[in-house]
């Protein structure tokens, strides 16, 4: 996970109320995986806010981008999708997520995506990365009208190209078609089962792949579980946090101490040093590490502080940690360390982090 600072290489209006950014990195290329995010960071106001981004780019493309839809009463994202031409410079972090389609798979295994609204982006990104295969990936997805469905043209281009099958809900009480694929109204369960049994050559070996607005998220799931998929193949991206999925979490009534190394700039003169500090925090009983380093004054970024965003990460280097949720973290970023402190909650007195 890196820090980025990108200019604009483009803006590409997709719809009415979404835009995708194109980024020059200037020749530094970022290698990330189909389905991972980006964090971007602006400041409003003296307000430091962080927002997540699913990449609809792939790592083999000249200039990574993201896809952004305005969301009511979202500050940053209207602002993007108002203003996105007139910003020339991005604070990237990233990638990040394990929202991941895995490359052997889809070689091998019919693939079938789910999405809805935006929830297309990182589907798209994952639709980019397949090739030419036996059996060609299925999207299903619901969007308000063909003019509202975000990368249009290119799905409409894969599909003329017989490298992809398509079928569309439209949700707009006015919507007419008669095409096959062209669905009035709203997914049903009924509809949903009945479109994979007709395009899906082996139901239970195929990997799905979810993305969209909760409730359709979990019509989906369920339609998938009415048809007995096995849930290890049922893969599933959600924008935020699902309430209540996390349990209260509790250290036995202890209070543990954790030494956090950390880095803080101060004027020297009329320069800015930066040193690296050494603090021994008090982490109390069901609190989190994030939490404790904030009555501590540890200046640590942070933004969803629900585990999804991956913003306030930091290395372990000692003891026993328990974390929640990691759903912004790849396996092989947890393997190495990596953990959330949102999400963590010591298990000894002997917990070690760096911040980076």
């Amino acid at each position: 996970m890196k820090k980025y600072i990108w200019h604009t290489h483009k803006i590409v209006k997709e719809t009415d109320d979404t835009v995708t950014i194109y980024f020059d990195t200037g020749g530094h290329r970022m290698t990330h995986l189909p389905g991972q995010y980006l964090n971007v960071r602006f400041n409003f106001n003296g307000e430091s806010l962080i927002r997540s981004y699913s990449l609809s780019s792939i790592s083999s493309d000249h200039y990574p981008a993201i896809t952004v839809k305005k969301v009511e009463g979202g500050k940053v994202s209207s602002y993007i999708v108002d203003h996105a031409a007139n910003i020339g410079t991005w604070n990237i972090e990233g990638p990040f997520g394990n929202f991941i389609l895995d490359q052997k798979i889809a070689d091998q295994q019919q693939v079938v995506l789910l999405a809805g609204g935006s929830g297309i982006s990182p589907l798209f990104s994952m639709l980019k990365s397949i090739g030419v295969t036996k059996h060609n990936p299925l999207l299903i997805y619901s969007s308000k009208s063909p003019e509202q469905t975000i990368f249009q043209n290119s799905l409409a281009s894969l599909e003329a190209d017989r490298r992809l099958d398509i079928c569309y809900s439209f949700t707009d009480p006015e919507f007419v078609s008669t095409k096959m694929n062209h669905i009035p109204g709203r997914f049903s369960l009924l509809v949903l089962r009945s479109v994979i049994k007709r395009l899906v050559s082996a139901i239970n070996d195929t990997q799905y792949y979810i993305c969209g607005p909760l409730a359709l998220m979990d019509l989906y799931r369920d339609a998938l579980i009415g048809l007995k998929i096995p849930q290890k193949n049922i893969h599933m991206e959600y924008f935020n946090a699902i309430s209540g999925n996390a349990v209260n979490f509790e250290t036995d009534g202890c209070t543990n101490e954790v030494i956090v190394t950390h880095f803080e700039d101060t004027y020297v003169g009329d320069e800015i040093q930066t040193f690296e500090c050494t603090s021994l925090i008090s982490v109390k009983s069901g609190q989190s590490i994030l939490e404790a380093m904030k009555i501590h004054d540890i200046n640590v970024p942070s933004s969803c502080n629900n585990g999804t965003c991956g913003t306030c990460w930091a290395v372990k280097t000692m003891g026993t940690i328990h974390m929640l949720r990691h759903d912004a973290l790849p396996e092989q970023d947890i393997a190495a360390g990596i953990v959330l402190l949102c999400q963590s909650y010591p298990q000894n007195g002997d917990v070690c982090v760096t911040l980076q």
